[in-house]
């Protein structure tokens, strides 16, 4: 059986726009059921992918053969940053007497930007537990979002302050149990990609809380009721600036976000979204 003696040589190669961005290091081998496994570990940006391919020397390294076409595992193209191992059938390849190789593993940039996706979430929190939100997912993205509950869509034309409700009808009312909070939420912001599948997202907008009081209206000839109408509670309501942040994971197509908001910083809730990118 014959015997090979294996060198490597971590050696780089580069193209000039990628001269500060990736590097192959970290080469080592190994000779398993009669074929060679040359391991590397290839940097770069998350986003970037890379055209890998292998070279062999039998001379020291002063000439090399290459690129090796028995090769299988991390080589070809569509290559991302980390670690990888190429295996070559060697003796399928290039017979070869006890001799020592030196390998070179090299990698040149095919892809330098990241793909943008449109995505959509089903969002909500416990205060506006309707919403949704829709943008672009990239490495600067952007977003808008409505959020809301079905209280907003009932109007309040009284008050209910210091005690008591401005109420200017005949008749009398009956506070009842309907009450909650109205509220609704418009924002839109953007999304910064640190690393793959994970993203920031900061938003900013206009907010409105308001705590209704669910009131029975009732005549006083008779008790004959004539309607049901709502008052704000004045100690409880609250408009103004929202903020909204947090991140985002991605699975594949599957989107989920996990956040918080701040309403005129006195309202503050945790945002929960799922959704899908495309």
């Amino acid at each position: 059986m014959k015997r090979l003696f294996i060198v490597l040589i971590s050696c780089l190669f580069l193209t000039p726009a990628a001269l500060r961005s990736q590097e192959v290091r970290n080469v080592a081998s190994e000779v398993k059921d009669g074929m060679i496994r040359v391991h590397y570990t290839l940097s770069g940006k998350f986003y970037q992918t890379f055209a890998v391919s292998l070279y062999v020397s039998r001379d020291g390294g002063n000439t090399f053969a290459g690129p090796l076409k028995e090769v299988t595992g991390d080589v070809g193209p569509d290559i991302r940053k980390g670690s990888h191992t190429i295996t070559w059938d060697v003796i399928k390849e290039m017979p070869m007497v006890e001799e020592t190789l030196v390998f070179d593993v090299r990698a040149e940039i095919t892809g330098e930007k990241p793909k943008s996706s449109f995505f959509i979430q089903y969002v909500a929190n416990a205060t506006t537990y309707i919403g949704l939100r829709a943008g672009m997912l990239g490495i600067i993205g952007f977003y808008g979002e409505v959020r809301g509950n079905l209280k907003a869509l009932n109007s309040a034309p009284y008050t209910y302050k210091d005690g008591s409700v401005d109420y200017n009808k005949s008749g009398y009312f009956v506070f009842t149990e309907k009450n909650g909070y109205s509220a609704w939420s418009a924002l839109a912001g953007i999304t910064y990609q640190p690393a793959k599948n994970f993203f920031l997202f900061l938003g900013g907008g206009y907010g409105k809380e308001d705590y209704l009081l669910g009131m029975d209206e009732y005549t006083y000839d008779g008790d004959v009721k004539t309607g049901t109408t709502f008052a704000k509670y004045d100690g409880y309501c609250t408009s103004g600036v929202e903020v909204d942040l947090g991140l985002m994971l991605r699975f594949k197509w599957f989107l989920l976000s996990a956040g918080g908001t701040a309403l005129n910083f006195k309202s503050f809730n945790f945002t929960a979204g799922v959704g899908a990118a495309f």
